[in-house]
């Protein structure tokens, strides 16, 4: 299937003087399919190489220090054409070997012609003020967007439809197609498996039980890598339906088990939040010129980095997603796709509140500054947003429907399906 990252990693490989990458992301995302494809298409030899499973390859990085020495070893080991000049090599799972940084300044430093790509879930990236500034790439990788579910369903003109629609705000010609493609996003997800199943099949019940299986291999990854109270820390995960379930979508430490405190969970969260699993929306009450600087650390919610994988743990499919019983489902899931979606586009989440009353679900400040309210109504009532964007001179806000796109003074009604763009 084809996926943004791959265009990335074409134009990086077609960059001079190009730097080591270290391509991170959740886990189950597609990365390491992503990079053997990658090498596969477009180098003469690619050297896979699995620091999980392979303490020789290990042992050899810690020992020998001329670059080309290793190289030519790596090729033997691995019985590939020791031609430097079109071989890829790749570092999976570089979590379990944290000298990995020290070989690639050295990768660097040696020889210009050799393309390293090592691939990690929870990488610590270094802070900007480092010796590894401008001598290593860090690359985020997702899970697949609606518009990459979109490409893989063949629907590439619908992409294009959607695109120019978004930018000029203007009707879709094509929205009741989108619409039914977004019906469908919203019960599957973005999981590689998971949509491929369903391209595969059409099958939903066997979508739900690929479904299970990227839940269950999430928390099979928490148990090999989660140093803390392994209980507590899956308790936290599976109270995530239950607290978005509830009209106040805060999350509550009692919701978890009778008695939990913060001060026994706030770890198990944010070691779910460093490694993507979940995505931490903080509270603001008031707009400064920085919205983080404003925003309450102790007052959240908390969503999956899958609106398909919450869609499995209500038991919603496709057929019914739309019919009234599910409606509070429903507003639960539609949270969800709105801040996966958001966070996958680089924006941190927050929402507003007032009086102790949630009136805008989210709010993002662009790079440039701008702080943008993002609403979620399926009839277009405004209120809350009318309200906000006024108080706080905000210059245009967004409302989110199951609507066409369209313009009302400096609210922009945009469909749920395109909030991919913003």
């Amino acid at each position: 299937m084809e996926r943004k990252i791959d265009k990335w990693l074409l134009e990086w490989k077609n960059t001079e003087n190009k730097n080591p990458v270290i391509l991170t992301g959740p886990t189950m995302v597609g990365k390491s399919y992503s990079v053997l494809n990658f090498g596969k298409q477009n180098y003469e030899n690619y050297i896979y190489i699995n620091l999980e499973y392979n303490p020789l390859v290990s042992n050899l990085l810690n020992k020998e220090t001329n670059i080309d020495r290793l190289f030519e070893k790596l090729c033997l080991l691995y019985h590939i054409d020791g031609k430097r000049e079109d071989t890829l090599l790749i570092f999976d799972n570089i979590d379990y070997y944290e000298k990995i940084i020290n070989v690639l300044l050295r990768f660097k430093e040696w020889n210009q012609e050799y393309d390293v790509i090592c691939i990690g879930n929870n990488v610590i990236i270094p802070p900007k003020n480092t010796s590894y500034v401008g001598k290593i790439m860090f690359k985020k990788m997702y899970k697949m967007d609606f518009e990459e579910f979109l490409i893989a369903n063949n629907q590439n003109q619908l992409v294009d439809f959607i695109k120019v629609s978004f930018d000029k705000c203007r009707k879709n010609s094509f929205h009741a197609v989108a619409l039914e493609y977004f019906k469908k996003y919203l019960v599957i997800g973005g999981y590689p498996s998971v949509v491929n199943k369903y391209i595969e099949t059409n099958d939903y019940n066997l979508v739900l039980i690929k479904q299970h299986e990227v839940f269950k291999a999430i928390n099979n990854y928490i148990f090999k890598n989660y140093k803390g109270n392994t209980s507590k820390i899956l308790n936290s995960i599976n109270s995530v339906p239950i607290q978005l379930f509830k009209e106040n979508k805060k999350f509550q430490y009692g919701v978890i088990k009778k008695g939990a405190r913060q001060s026994e969970y706030k770890e198990p969260i944010e070691w779910l939040k460093k490694s993507d699993i979940l995505i931490k929306c903080l509270k603001v009450n008031k707009i400064n010129r920085s919205i983080s600087s404003s925003s309450d650390d102790s007052s959240f919610k908390l969503f999956f980095n899958d609106n398909g994988l919450l869609s499995s743990q209500y038991g919603i499919d496709y057929n019914s997603i739309l019919d009234k019983k599910w409606e509070r489902h429903l507003d639960a899931i539609l949270q969800n796709y709105v801040a996966d979606t958001l966070y996958s586009n680089g924006h941190q989440v927050y929402y507003y509140e007032s009086d102790g009353k949630a009136e805008i679900p989210f709010v993002i400040q662009k790079t440039n500054g701008k702080v943008i309210p993002i609403d979620i109504e399926r009839r277009r009532k405004a209120k809350n947003i009318t309200r906000f964007t006024k108080d706080n001179e905000i210059l245009y806000s967004i409302n989110l429907s199951f609507d066409n796109f369209s313009k009302r003074g400096n609210i922009k009604n945009i469909p749920l399906y395109a909030i991919m763009y913003l």
